[in-house]
């Protein structure tokens, strides 16, 4: 049973990255590197101890790649404190509710 509970973590991963479209799979390049990967897995736990959740992370070792050989550019998806504290006013201005993905 235990094995279950880590499996369903994962699955609950995989549909998460399909359905947000995190990732694409492209036609390996003869020159670049394969970035590999692996799961991370974390028993998350409530204030006083008993288990919360099963919690999976399916993440890619980047450490492996060299700037320059394998990527040119880099992304960081992480807004200005101002642009996140301007679109919550508005948010709060009209209404709105706030939803949030970690």
């Amino acid at each position: 049973m235990h094995q279950l509970v880590w499996v369903d973590a994962m699955v609950e991963e995989y549909d998460s990255i399909i359905k947000n479209s995190i990732c694409e799979v492209v036609p390996r390049l003869e020159d670049k590197l394969v970035v590999s990967s692996r799961w991370i897995y974390k028993v998350k736990q409530e204030a006083y101890g008993s288990v919360e959740k099963h919690k999976a992370k399916f993440v890619a070792k980047v450490f492996s790649q060299v700037e320059g050989i394998d990527y040119d550019e880099t992304f960081d998806p992480v807004p200005r404190y101002s642009s996140s504290k301007s679109i919550i006013a508005m948010l709060a201005h009209m209404g709105w509710k706030i939803d949030h993905m970690d």
